[in-house]
């Protein structure tokens, strides 16, 4: 069955997507020119809120695949290089949102270019509908289906 055949290549393909030294291939193309404070481990929290704005260290960490007690670390860094601020939850007064600085903010936009020329280095040579092929592939495979 064809597809069965292509679901297994997908998985495999998405398997070697996912090994640590492509993801750190990837990850040192962009962190070589990062501002101090932003490395591989602070990497997640800095795009996570970027992506997802504030949020309290807990579902920041939940949503970014990082434990909790990592989050809390990784912004107490954040925090200390500028990039990061602590505010209250105006919905939980218990609460602590994260939130980047001007500084987080600008420093997203610079690694977002990085990634973007590290991207446009690799696939310098595809034909065009080969690259919009994967983006597309992509787009539907992160799609949840409709209800």
């Amino acid at each position: 069955m064809a597809d069965a055949e292509l679901a297994r290549d997908l998985e495999q393909a998405l398997v070697q997507l996912l090994l640590r030294r492509n993801r750190s291939a990837i990850y040192d193309a962009i962190l070589e020119s990062a501002p101090e404070g932003v490395d591989r481990q602070t990497y997640s929290v800095l795009s996570g809120l970027a992506r997802l704005g504030p949020r309290s260290a807990a579902r920041l960490a939940d949503e970014v695949g990082i434990d909790r007690s990592g989050a809390s670390r990784y912004a107490d860094r954040l925090e200390a290089a500028g990039l990061l601020e602590r505010g209250p939850d105006p919905r939980d007064g218990r609460a602590t949102l994260l939130s980047l600085t001007p500084a987080g903010e600008a420093a997203v936009g610079k690694l977002r270019e990085a990634l973007t020329r590290h991207l446009a280095d690799r696939i310098a040579d595809w034909p065009d509908w080969k690259a919009r092929a994967l983006i597309d592939g992509i787009r539907l495979l992160i799609t949840p289906p409709p209800d």
